[in-house]
């Protein structure tokens, strides 16, 4: 009976012996070297990869004042990323390829003799196993020490491995020059001219400004950025979403000078109220002429006819809008320290200063001569005291809130909006969740303070002075009955 060749096949495979036959020495240690030195070649480029994306342009510009050449190279390597991120990418592509290539019939070659020995001699089982084993170990080599291990290294120190491996990178760079000319044409051609996907513009690689937020949170549990750092941050942060009228002293506050009165008066008010500049008006504060310093207003005293129109400096007009990071530029470039608020209709409404800017940035700002009041006063953790100037963005941030309005910046006008007039005694109002009680009030202003409810209570206490300043108790009860009404009614 004759058998086709074909189906002898598996059993001629299988009955094929295999004949323990080692390498030299010298041939199994050069393979070995091969695949290490395949396996750090992988590393390298990736190494390179990681380090050069993650190291921060604000390191190398220090290491560049010091005069350090391999900062200048990696700097240089930074602003051609594209085209040294397809050579880290060639790169890696071919390690991987040879690797792969050379590494498994290198591992295969040592194996097969070594299933002999345990007395594996079908050829077709040992070289099954030889293979499976010859992957597994190059996937677990190239996987551990040529991507995982080098990545880790990179991200965790990017300056010194930047700084070590850049130069090498950058004659890989030249060598391999025209390829990598050619794939970074080709993928440009398939983005944009097949995908129509346009390139991300540099300015959009930088931070955003809630990124930058998130990093400074983060960097609370660091103890490279102290709490007081941190908060000027933060401060910096929040500049450009103020305007002047959240901060200026409102006109019915200004202290000025008038030229309809007479000089002793004029002096003598200025003395009394403690400041050194002030607007020198004709009648009222919309007849604004100038402004005047106290250095140069005593020394007038000994002249026989004084005139405040001599020593009067100019004052710049801000509107009440004006972004406070805008007002900052403003004051740094004319050498100013003091600006008229105007609304719309050119009247004034306000003063700002440097110093107000500037608490903005560091917190209140006070010598020996300040009596400023107290605007917000945590009495007990029910209990606070609350004046109505205080703006709204600072309430929001002492007391944990989220109050929003176009039409007002401070709390005592923000009550007195919502109500559509002036609040009454005993006048509550509904604040989404927050229940507003005011407990006194003058005909001139309110000063109402708001604490969150649900179920809590808040009770206002407006105290009317000569220059309309009022202060608040706000009062927070909370009723456990209450609570438990509240919470069997929404269920």
């Amino acid at each position: 009976m004759n058998i086709s060749p074909l189906f002898l096949l598996p059993a001629t495979l299988m009955a094929t012996s295999v004949t323990p036959h080692w390498d030299p020495p010298m041939v199994i240690l050069g393979k070995l070297a091969a695949i290490a030195a395949l396996v750090a070649l992988n590393a390298f480029f990736v190494a390179c990869e990681f380090s050069v994306v993650k190291v921060r342009t604000t390191q190398l510009d220090a290491l560049l004042e010091e005069g350090n050449l391999r900062a200048r190279f990696v700097k240089h390597v930074r602003g051609h990323l594209d085209a040294y991120l397809s050579a880290t990418q060639l790169g890696i592509t071919l390690a991987s390829l040879a690797l792969g290539w050379i590494g498994e019939q290198s591992l295969v070659s040592i194996l097969q003799p070594a299933l002999a020995v345990v007395h594996i001699y079908s050829y077709a089982v040992a070289t099954s196993i030889a293979i499976a084993l010859a992957f597994a170990g190059i996937t677990f080599l190239h996987i551990v020490f040529g991507e995982l291990a080098p990545k880790y290294i990179a991200i965790s120190n990017p300056l010194p491995v930047a700084l070590r491996l850049m130069r090498l990178l950058g004659a890989f760079y030249v060598l391999f020059k025209p390829a990598i000319w050619l794939l970074n044409k080709s993928s440009n051609f398939l983005l944009h001219r097949v995908l129509r996907l346009q390139p991300i513009p540099a300015s959009e690689l930088a931070h955003s400004e809630e990124e930058l937020r998130l990093i400074l949170e983060q960097s609370e549990k660091s103890a490279d950025v102290t709490p007081l750092g941190r908060e000027l941050v933060f401060n910096v942060l929040d500049l450009r979403d103020r305007v002047v009228r959240d901060i200026m002293t409102p006109r019915g506050e200004i202290v000025y000078l008038d030229l309809e009165d007479d000089f002793d008066t004029n002096v003598k008010k200025a003395i009394e109220s403690r400041h050194t500049r002030f607007p020198l008006c004709r009648e009222n504060l919309d007849n604004t002429v100038g402004l005047i310093h106290i250095k140069e207003l005593l020394p007038m005293m000994r002249e026989p006819h004084p005139d405040l129109l001599k020593i009067k400096r100019d004052l710049i007009p801000v509107p009440e809008m004006m972004p406070l990071e805008k007002l900052l530029k403003l004051f740094l470039s004319k050498h100013a320290h003091l600006a008229l608020v105007v609304d719309e209709f050119g009247g004034t409404v306000g003063m700002v200063t440097m110093e107000n800017v500037l608490e903005e940035l560091v917190g209140d700002i006070q010598d020996e001569f300040d009596f400023e009041k107290e605007e917000f006063r945590k009495i007990n953790a029910n209990e606070f005291s609350v004046d109505g100037s205080l703006g709204l963005y600072e309430l929001n941030d002492l007391a944990k809130l989220d109050l929003e309005s176009a039409d007002v910046s401070t709390i005592g006008g923000y009550v007195t909006h919502l109500l559509g007039h002036l609040p009454k005694t005993g006048e509550q109002v509904n604040i989404d969740d927050y229940l507003v009680t005011v407990s006194q009030a003058d005909m001139a202003s309110v000063s109402p303070a708001v604490v969150r409810t649900s179920p809590r209570y808040f009770s206002y206490l407006s105290k009317p002075s000569p220059s309309s300043r009022c202060t608040m108790l706000v009062t927070l009860a909370c009723e456990i009955f209450n609570a438990a009404a509240i919470s069997t009614t929404r269920a």
